[in-house]
């Protein structure tokens, strides 16, 4: 299957956004489901639960759930940042039980820095 993932950010003055389509598989268990996706330098992999998602890419683990801040690290060259995910919108789209699209609008707030929003599209084809 293909997965394309669609993210966007938008800052004080500039939006930025970018589109890019993986190889991936979608495993369905009984509580929720697993889906993964890669290409040859990165290997994502996203938790769909009933009434949150966790999202994996390399060492970093975010988690979003609807109406609530979480915390998380994001590793970088220079060291560890302090991260806060605050998530307005979990949508999850599906077509005879199979989920077509998950779509995230959630806002970032790094150490010390002002919040921004993003949107996560990732459509399963």
């Amino acid at each position: 299957m293909q997965v394309e993932l669609y993210t966007k950010q938008f800052y004080e003055d500039h939006k930025e956004e970018e589109k890019a389509i993986y190889n991936g598989q979608l495993k369905i268990a009984l509580k929720g489901s697993v889906l993964e996706f890669w290409n040859s330098e990165i290997k994502y992999q996203m938790t769909i639960l009933s009434n949150k998602i966790l999202l994996k890419k390399q060492n970093q683990t975010m988690i979003f759930e609807q109406g609530k801040t979480t915390k998380s690290t994001l590793q970088t060259p220079c060291g560890n940042l302090n991260m806060k995910i605050t998530t307005t919108q979990i949508e999850i789209i599906k077509q005879n039980e199979q989920i077509q699209k998950i779509v995230l609008h959630y806002e970032i707030e790094l150490e010390n820095t002002k919040p921004y929003q993003n949107q996560i599209e990732v459509t399963i084809k």
